[in-house]
């Protein structure tokens, strides 16, 4: 024979397991947070991108697997990123600078804001040489230009470097 519980026990029971539902969420939520804040914080977000001889002179160069475009201006290097700061689309260059396709935000050369719904400008990546390659850190953006100056070296010994 079947148990009848009554409506003040149906409530109490639903109750206890949507809260212990809830209680497994967060659980699950807060170690998964942890779990993967290792990687976010760590110097290992450093990501190498192109090599110095590949980059050209006065070039704004995107590579939208790092999310991030190279800018050469002079003996001065810079990562900008390619996220828009409206929604997080990829920016595509252009001859002006940068132009999102989602929902036309249109940015400068350096990422300031040309016209919106974006109003905040692209923001900008630390970089390094390294080897002879641009390296970028993918974790810290700031909100202005992050130039690195390349040192003129030698013949034949490379470009800048760390």
């Amino acid at each position: 024979m079947k148990e009848q519980i009554n409506r003040r026990d149906f409530f109490l029971r639903s109750f206890l397991w949507a809260g212990i539902g809830l209680l497994g969420a967060i659980g699950t939520w807060v170690f998964g947070a942890m779990w993967t804040s290792t990687g976010k914080f760590s110097t290992a977000r450093w990501v190498p991108v192109i090599p110095l001889d590949q980059l050209p002179q006065e070039s704004i160069v995107p590579f939208p697997e790092h999310k991030v475009a190279i800018l050469r201006r002079g003996p001065k290097v810079g990562a900008i990123s390619l996220e828009c700061t409206h929604l997080g689309c990829i920016v595509n260059v252009v001859d002006r600078g940068f132009f999102c396709p989602c929902h036309g935000s249109d940015f400068g050369p350096l990422g300031q804001v040309y016209s919106g719904p974006a109003i905040r400008p692209l923001p900008w990546h630390e970089i390094m040489f390294r080897r002879d390659w641009v390296w970028v850190q993918r974790g810290g953006k700031y909100d202005g230009p992050r130039w690195a100056e390349l040192k003129s070296q030698p013949a034949g010994n490379g470009l800048g470097g760390q």
